[in-house]
């Protein structure tokens, strides 16, 4: 069975999703459209969905509804970089997954000295 695959995130990123066949849900960068994405999302995720992809910026604003779902088998919620400016939101989600699979900061610039 295949798994249905949606992107979420600002028009002109989607528009690369639509070419390679994924359902996509664009997403006004405002605080309306945030509402109206956090909504979607929320239902993309009760919906069957088995990958969401949305954009950095995006997720920064739908921080807690992804929070909802990260200890969830599905979907899988996978941070890309947006057109805007990066805001490191997908390395700190990675660090803080990392952190809870591990139990350490392996991403941690900080050198062990022996």
């Amino acid at each position: 069975m295949a798994e249905k695959i949606a992107a979420l995130g600002e028009k002109d990123i989607m528009l690369i999703f639509k070419a390679a066949g994924i359902e996509v849900f664009p997403a006004e960068d405002n605080s309306e459209g945030s509402a109206k994405a956090a909504k979607k999302l929320k239902e993309l995720a009760d919906s069957g969905y088995g990958i969401i992809f949305i954009t950095e910026s995006m997720a920064l604003k739908l921080d807690n509804v992804i929070k909802e779902y990260e200890d969830k088998f599905q979907p899988s919620i996978v941070v890309i970089p947006g057109a805007g400016k990066r805001n490191d939101y997908a390395l700190k989600n990675l660090r803080r997954i990392i952190i809870k699979a591990v139990g350490a900061d392996i991403l941690s610039d900080k050198e062990s000295k022996s």
